[in-house]
């Protein structure tokens, strides 16, 4: 995959995330669902604690939805993802970065089952930012995803497209108005909760 060094950095996202599974032997599994992930038009590096995927923000999400969907099993009890997506204006995208050329998706998962999330979006630099968590939350309501406002963040509820949707329109909103953001995601896939469609 080539890089393209004309690219705009709002056309730049990195996320790091990982993932767990309330079971005892959860790295294997952790690792299979790893290795089933297309990561060809993002750049990839797992450490022993987290994976990040840096590139256009369209692969990086299918990249990360795709793990967490590989990793869906219905006779688990408890499965819980947590993810910082981080756009920086000044990145250097010239490495560590791979840039795909078209917006076609390796990997688009179609294992469908309902997820629990919590989200905040953190502005950075900006002192009145509460349009920008008010427009985050219109979003979550036209992507029909259950939201509750809280303090802090907010509690979703919704389908696992529906929900990796939501963060596809929150990073496409974000790397329009702002120049410096970090979006941070946790989603809970629990027993029976899992199964409502």
């Amino acid at each position: 995959m080539q890089k393209n060094e004309s690219v705009k950095h709002s056309d730049v996202i990195g996320c790091q995330y990982q993932i767990s599974v309330l079971r005892d032997d959860f790295v294997p599994m952790v690792l299979d669902a790893l290795g089933k992930v297309n990561t060809d038009k993002v750049w990839a590096k797992t450490a022993k604690t987290s994976t990040v995927y840096r590139g256009k923000a369209i692969h990086v999400v299918d990249c990360v939805k795709a793990c967490f969907s590989h990793i869906y099993d219905d006779t688990l009890p408890y499965i819980t993802m947590t993810a910082t997506f981080f756009k920086n204006s000044s990145d250097d995208i010239s490495k560590d970065c791979t840039i795909a050329e078209d917006d076609v998706l390796l990997n688009d998962t179609k294992k469908a089952f309902n997820v629990l999330g919590r989200m905040s979006i953190f502005p950075l630099g900006i002192v009145h930012y509460e349009e920008h968590t008010a427009a985050i939350v219109a979003l979550a309501r036209k992507r029909n995803v259950g939201i509750a406002e809280g303090h802090y963040a907010n509690d979703l509820e919704g389908s696992v497209h529906d929900l990796f949707g939501l963060v596809n329109d929150i990073l496409a909103y974000g790397n329009q108005h702002l120049e410096n953001y970090a979006l941070n995601m946790s989603m809970t896939i629990y027993g029976p909760e899992a199964v409502k469609q």
